[in-house]
């Protein structure tokens, strides 16, 4: 007896914020890549300037010519990356806040929702342009400045990576409470239009109080963050400064790159508090302006929906 034929429907994959910026990759890693070769000009200019040094102490002035290439170099990149990002991303966002609304009204999705959600698709859109390209630089100044460190001495170098491991320990905690509190914080921004519309002072000035409660928690997690990696910074500062004064044949060049190597390392570990922060906060606004059928799905549930035999 032959088994009657099951229909098999292949659901597509949910589309995700992530398939919105999807079609700007190229575009988008142009950006990112220019950024990298600005940062590692910006990384040579202390080794650049200590030769600068050196070389105008002995009336060599030729020796300045690697810190005048460099800086020219970054700022004629950096003139167009910065005109090119405007164009790039405001194309990005036009897209993506046009697909979150389409998307999430076809859902049934209350359009004061999908309005809330379309005001934080902009900080989206923020992330890719303004801290991915602050995360490429604070990796940069911070390895790259760890290994130069240790091309000039292995005990500065090591002092200098000692600090990667309370920093990675702390933040391991820091990622759990944020997590926390921006989902609390995004679901009392999305009942923000709610608010607006019924204009009721006592809901208004409550919504707001709330808003201000977790924007303060948040903050103050931040600093406790910040203040434990200076702390623990200033330490290895001393000790790094007391190792570079004695190295021997140390010349007053390579004592200013080390030093302004060590300080382009904490600059970048200054910045990991705000980076965590904006990827947890960006990881729950990604899931919440994705939801919502796809024009795929809906078409699918009307497929369905009719018989598959026409009557007779």
């Amino acid at each position: 007896m032959r088994m009657p034929k099951t229909k098999i429907v292949l659901k597509p994959r949910k589309k995700t914020a992530l398939d919105a910026v999807r079609p700007f990759s190229w575009r988008i890693s142009l950006t990112y890549f220019l950024t990298f070769v600005e940062d590692l000009l910006e990384l040579s200019y202390p080794w650049a300037t200590g030769i600068a040094i050196d070389g105008l102490m002995a009336h060599e002035f030729h020796h300045t010519l690697p810190i005048v290439i460099a800086w020219s170099a970054r700022a004629s990149i950096g003139c167009f990356r910065q005109m090119y990002d405007t164009r790039v991303y405001t194309d990005v966002y036009n897209h993506i806040v046009e697909d979150t609304i389409i998307r999430q009204r076809k859902a049934g999705i209350e359009a004061t929702m999908v309005a809330a959600r379309s005001a934080m698709s902009r900080e989206f859109v923020t992330f890719f342009e303004i801290d991915v390209p602050v995360v490429i630089t604070s990796l940069i100044h911070i390895f790259g400045s760890a290994i130069i460190l240790f091309w000039y001495d292995f005990q500065i170098g090591a002092l200098a990576a000692l600090l990667f491991i309370p920093v990675y320990l702390v933040n391991r905690v820091y990622v759990r409470v944020t997590t926390r509190l921006n989902r609390e914080l995004n679901d009392q921004l999305e009942k923000e239009v709610v608010y607006i519309e019924r204009s009721e002072r006592e809901e208004v000035r409550s919504h707001f109080a709330l808003v201000r409660k977790w924007r303060i928690k948040l903050s103050d997690a931040s600093a406790y963050n910040w203040t434990i990696i200076e702390v623990l910074s200033i330490g290895v500062f001393i000790a790094i400064l007391l190792r570079a004064t004695v190295l021997p044949e140390s010349e007053a060049g390579d004592i200013f790159a080390i030093l302004v190597y060590v300080w382009r390392l904490m600059e970048g570990l200054d910045h990991v508090p705000t980076i965590v922060q904006q990827l947890t906060r960006l990881r729950d606004i990604s899931i919440r302006i994705s939801q919502g059928a796809t024009v795929e799905d809906v078409s699918e549930t009307l497929e369905e929906s009719e018989p598959d035999q026409k009557p007779l």
